[in-house]
């Protein structure tokens, strides 16, 4: 049986501070991976802050029984991340602090991997707030339970899920595509870093990954071109950016899947009076969920 780990993190109380975050997600957060945790073939290992350490101790492995085998939670500084020097060269700290993204966490989600001692199989990275109503709708959710519990609870991350997940990688890094043009959802790098530039697809930091023996190139194709681009352009960049630059640059070494839009058919989004005539249009990233249960 294939051996399937994910790597998370939550840091909780970012915003404001010099690594910048989003705000109010501890709650968010935390139903959210514990939804995802019922996956029995794969385990977890969660990065935190010291501060949090306990209370997510206290939240994962008291309050609701989880094994500490199948959760690790581990204490990482983010002022320890390797990336140190083109950050403080590049970044602006007061700009970071009223943003809710952090470039550390997201330099670090490829990077955690290098803590890992390769006993598993297939390592993914995924968002621990990755299961939620604001991209899965209530036919997926369970819509019970305290404090908005069933916002976050999805039938959708299941054992059937993290396996076809595997298989879907085709013995290559597997990374999730946005379309890019008719629902467009960001820049890219500079063009000039392309060896064809081509921005219909944006690679998104929500979901990766792939065999064990895959991730060093990665990383290492991750942190070459960070720093490229980041000097060249001296400025910059999420990580979604650069793993968007090196699907393009280096396809020959990734497989995808593709979705359209975020949104889905519950949802109500300004200038769009039918959203299910648009969700039956464009393919929602719950769809990609669903497509692995259904494979």
């Amino acid at each position: 049986m294939k051996r399937i780990k994910f790597i998370t993190c939550i840091y909780n109380n970012l915003y404001g501070t010099i690594y910048g975050g989003r705000p109010n997600r501890e709650l968010h957060y935390k139903w959210s991976l514990l939804s995802i945790l019922k996956i029995s073939d794969a385990d977890f290992v969660c990065y935190t802050s010291k501060d949090e350490y306990q209370e997510l101790y206290n939240f994962f492995h008291i309050e609701n029984g989880i094994d500490e085998n199948k959760l690790e939670i581990r204490v990482f500084n983010l002022s320890d991340t390797p990336h140190s020097d083109i950050l403080q060269k590049y970044k602006d700290v007061e700009k970071i602090k009223k943003g809710d993204r952090c470039l550390e966490i997201q330099y670090m989600k490829l990077n955690w991997f290098n803590f890992e001692d390769g006993s598993y199989d297939y390592y993914y990275w995924i968002d621990s707030g990755l299961s939620h109503c604001g991209l899965i709708p209530k036919k997926y959710l369970s819509q019970e339970g305290p404090n908005n519990r069933g916002y976050y609870e999805s039938s959708l991350f299941s054992n059937k899920w993290v396996n076809n997940l595997v298989n879907s990688s085709n013995d290559k890094f597997l990374l999730i595509g946005k379309e890019n043009k008719r629902n467009f959802w960001s820049q890219t790098v500079n063009q000039k870093h392309f060896k064809v530039y081509d921005n219909s697809i944006h690679v998104i930091g929500g979901l990766f990954g792939g065999k064990k023996e895959l991730w060093s190139e990665i990383i290492d194709l991750f942190n070459v071109n960070l720093n490229v681009v980041s000097n060249f352009d001296k400025r910059l960049y999420h990580e979604e950016d650069i793993l968007t630059l090196m699907y393009r640059n280096n396809s020959e070494l990734f497989e995808s899947l593709y979705f359209e839009t975020w949104w889905h058919e519950d949802e109500r989004i300004n200038g769009i009076d039918d959203m299910v005539d648009f969700t039956k249009k464009n393919k929602s990233f719950y769809r990609v969920l669903e497509e692995l249960n259904n494979g």
